[in-house]
């Protein structure tokens, strides 16, 4: 594969919508179709080889400011500036559910739909960031804006912080840039509040400019961080960052769903929010064996106890947990 033609599918990747990448197989000639996975791969060397620390530093954006969030309920929907959006409570909530949408994504998308309306049979509100002023732009250009929008939405955390609400009760969640969102803005609520947020899960967090930085999403960033890995070392981080690091059907290979797929990696990526939207209908419809280390997990000889993940995972989980098979995921989790 040359160059010329290794830098035209990089710049079609980062342009394209995901709810579009279905339509890449009829783009793209077989010879790069058929190693689209390496590609992307190699893209992701590109991003790394970039000055990170510039890139993830400034924490301001001029199109931030004109950043929403989208309030949910069962029968309403309404949208505030993320800037303003504290003076819609009239009393603080007693928790606050807030989901970070990724790359590409949109408050009423496919993904951003299905975790909503999980979410909303076990809340009656849910928050969701619109992300689309950030993210639906070429990938580095949307990772320049993980801090701003950590920013942003780290000052709405503040005025609420200041009104008397216990960010304790805060349970963010992200989908791939989203997730680093979350860890950023739990960065700066420890930083600059002395506080934690309560809970953070992370559904496949971006890899690509996020191997090698700070930066990126961390345990420490709230008192419960779990992270579900679904396209590990691809399009999502491969190590084990949280309290408890779920690995659906181990850490290399495609999922099951996805293996009739020409291009299967935004398929594999998908199956973290396809998987936690069904935990929140479900308790149990997400299981998995816990593993006493890392090569059990790569080996997959993770013979732990049967553990219950995602919505209703236990905060005291601090393990690798993998998840076997298609529908019953193997969580990976490595114990602290």
């Amino acid at each position: 594969m040359n160059a010329r033609v290794l830098l035209a599918v990089v710049a079609l990747y980062s342009c394209a919508a995901a709810d579009t990448l279905a339509t890449l197989g009829a783009l793209l000639p077989p010879a790069v179709l058929n190693n689209f996975d390496q590609l992307i791969k190699a893209a992701s060397a590109t991003c790394e080889a970039l000055p990170l620390e510039l890139l993830l530093a400034r924490s301001y954006a001029p199109d931030t400011p004109s950043t929403d969030i989208v309030e949910f309920r069962k029968k309403s929907r309404r949208r505030y500036r993320v800037m303003a959006a504290h003076e819609s409570f009239r009393a603080n909530p007693s928790t606050i559910v807030l989901y970070v949408p990724g790359w590409w994504n949109t408050p009423t998308d496919e993904s951003t739909s299905a975790i909503v309306e999980a979410l909303l049979t076990k809340n009656d509100v849910v928050y969701v960031l619109d992300t689309r002023l950030s993210f639906c732009r070429g990938y580095v250009s949307s990772v320049s804006r993980v801090n701003p929008l950590s920013h942003l939405l780290f000052n709405f955390i503040k005025k609420l912080h200041k009104r008397g609400f216990n960010v304790t009760s805060m349970h963010l969640i992200g989908f791939s840039l989203g997730a680093h969102v979350a860890g950023m803005t739990g960065k700066l609520v420890q930083k600059r509040l002395k506080k934690k947020l309560g809970r953070i899960t992370a559904l496949d967090p971006a890899k690509p400019c996020f191997s090698r930085t700070e930066h990126k999403l961390d345990k420490s960033d709230a008192e419960f961080v779990q992270v579900i890995h679904s396209n590990a070392g691809v399009l999502g981080l491969e190590e084990p960052i949280g309290h408890a690091d779920v690995y659906v059907n181990g850490v290399a290979g495609k999922q099951p769903e996805c293996e009739d797929r020409s291009i299967s990696f935004e398929c594999d990526h998908a199956q973290a929010w396809r998987l936690f939207s069904a935990s929140a209908l479900n308790d149990k419809s997400l299981m998995g064996k816990k593993c006493n280390n890392w090569s059990d997990l790569v080996e997959d000889k993770c013979t732990g106890d049967d553990t219950i993940l995602g919505y209703s995972c236990s905060s005291n989980s601090r393990e690798l947990i993998n998840i076997p098979e298609a529908g019953a995921p193997r969580v990976s989790m490595t114990p602290d």
